[in-house]
């Protein structure tokens, strides 16, 4: 009867499927969450999505930035201090805030590892450990790590703040790393850290780390940083898995989630216009878009449901060297700067064409909504409502279909100079994305571009960018690229209208009898001209 009782017990009990350090992939799992003002409710919801995703075999789960504790319930994390001692909250009640209790219990019941983001406090009358500069209460933007048993295995504060003027950066700038025990190393940042060197850039080029976690609150801005597109052309210039798990609060422009591996692009995203909460979960391999498995993909909503979601406008596009596109065919260079673009496109409007386009570039410095400033190069071909350059980097207010022009070709070949690498940091001093939207505000998939760069003397690289989906429509499709050592400059000031765009002639295609193979003149002419500013520093650096 004992033996009865025990296997009918047993049977009750919840089973996991967990990875293993032998096995080629895990499940990872990422959450749109509405952002709600109770905490408690939050509480609830997380606990429940917790055990919704270990049902789904998830081995690890991710809630987005800020949308757990809000108001004045704040909550400790004390990782040098306690937390040393008594690693497991669920275990003694006593000594910590009901939140960590709560999530290290639904770890723990579930056998899954737990990423949440936190408003932390730290009072430095009692802080063993910490780097407390002003005997005072701190605040902190916080991810909080909890493993399969609910212990606290790691803490990490946000670094660049996006204003949050009531709390402080990490006044250690100590970078979230963490092993676990399927044998998979991740790295973790929040939200605006996705824009510099620390800790976005470091930590897979330093550290190896080829596994990224990202909570985030993103605000979206048109035309190259809504927020899928960016963390799909992060995970695909990093060469990294990237779990990215969004706020969702329409009203103010914040939604996208998705898991992305490498250059396979979104194992699945979401971007919705709509208020949403919403589990993503994927089979993710371990070797970053070695994807052998099936998939889900990028989940596409109603295009007219991103009318009610706030799309910001770069504030550098007043400051970009421009083109107006016409229908038809048409090769030409751009140049601002050090930065040369050279763009072959041909533009098919239809009767119901709306959106103008324009090609441009820039070389300079732009502000993030006055809190920040941040180098940029930039070579793209974006969308417009009218023929003026006050106008692009918008959509109209209510999507209508077929707006859109195609494009039977469009190939951009952008010279920029060579990221170098800062020995101090172990991480390059610049790097360039490949982004572009479509009206679903989710990138092209990766089937529908190619990417490639070649370098030269180590002083230029020559990025090709070229759209294969021939009937895509795009609001923008191009070439990001952030400078940091111009990082916290005066943003570059808008052009003013009597200044002339700075443009090369249109190159020719045609070959001449004395070319040795169609279009080979061409070629040459090319090549050599996106290789001049690498030729002229290498002639300069030897006479010099």
């Amino acid at each position: 009867m004992c033996l009865i009782l025990m296997i009918f017990a047993s049977l009750l009990q919840p089973s996991f499927q967990i990875s293993t350090p032998s096995d080629d992939s895990y499940v990872a799992a990422v959450v749109e969450y509405e952002v709600l003002s109770n905490t408690d409710t939050n509480i609830a919801n997380y606990i429940r999505i917790i055990k919704e995703a270990s049902e789904q075999n998830a081995d690890i789960v991710v809630f987005p930035e800020m949308t757990l504790n809000r108001g004045n319930r704040n909550v400790e994390v004390p990782i040098y201090g306690r937390l040393k001692e008594y690693p497991v909250p669920a275990l003694h009640e006593d000594l910590y805030d009901s939140i960590l209790v709560s999530m290290s219990s639904a770890a723990r019941n579930n056998r899954i590892y737990v990423v949440i983001n936190v408003q932390e406090e730290m009072n430095c009358a009692n802080a063993p450990g910490e780097e407390c500069p002003e005997n005072k209460v701190y605040l902190f933007n916080t991810d909080v790590v909890f493993d399969r048993n609910g212990a606290v295995i790691d803490r990490y504060r946000k670094i660049n703040l996006f204003g949050e003027f009531t709390r402080t950066p990490a006044l250690k700038p100590e970078l979230g790393i963490f092993t676990t025990d399927f044998g998979v190393t991740f790295g973790h940042f929040i939200c605006f850290d996705l824009m510099f060197q620390v800790p976005a850039v470091q930590l897979p080029q330093k550290h190896n780390v080829t596994d990224v976690i990202f909570p985030t609150m993103w605000f979206s801005e048109m035309p190259y940083l809504t927020a899928v597109q960016i963390q799909e052309a992060y995970a695909y210039a990093m060469n990294v898995n990237f779990l990215a798990a969004g706020a969702n609060n329409v009203r103010i422009g914040s939604a996208g989630s998705g898991i992305y591996s490498g250059k396979a692009g979104a194992l699945i995203s979401i971007m919705p216009g709509v208020p949403t909460t919403r589990l993503l979960v994927a089979k993710v391999p371990k070797v970053p878009g070695e994807v052998k498995d099936a998939y889900p993909g990028p989940i596409y909503d109603n295009p007219s449901d991103h009318d009610n979601l706030l799309l910001k406008v770069d504030p550098s596009l007043a400051s970009h060297r421009s083109r107006l596109l016409q229908p038809g065919l048409q090769e030409f260079t751009l140049v601002d700067g050090t930065t040369t673009c050279r763009f072959k496109v041909s533009l098919s409007e239809s009767p119901n064409t709306r959106y103008k386009y324009r090609a441009g570039t820039f070389d300079g410095v732009r502000t993030y909504d006055g809190v920040a400033t941040g180098g940029v190069r930039i070579c793209a071909v974006y969308a417009c409502t009218d023929d003026t350059r006050e106008s692009c980097g918008k959509r109209f207010p209510q999507y209508s279909p077929n707006s859109f022009a195609t494009f039977q070709e469009l190939t951009i070949e952008a010279s920029f100079a060579t990221p170098q690498s800062v020995e101090e940091l172990g991480a390059d001093d610049a790097a360039y994305f490949p982004v572009s939207l479509k009206p679903s505000i989710l990138p092209l998939e990766a089937d529908e571009f190619s990417f490639s760069s070649t370098s030269s003397f180590n002083t230029t690289d020559i990025y090709s960018y070229r759209l294969l989906n021939k009937s895509a429509e795009l609001y923008n499709f191009g070439i990001f690229g952030r400078v940091f050592d111009r990082d916290g400059q005066e943003p570059t000031p808008p052009l003013s209208d009597d200044e002339p765009e700075t443009t090369i002639a249109p190159t020719t295609t045609t070959a001449s009898p004395e070319c040795c193979a169609p279009g080979a003149c061409a070629s040459i002419y090319i090549n050599l001209f996106l290789l001049m500013p690498a030729i002229v520093t290498a002639v300069t650096s030897i006479f010099s």
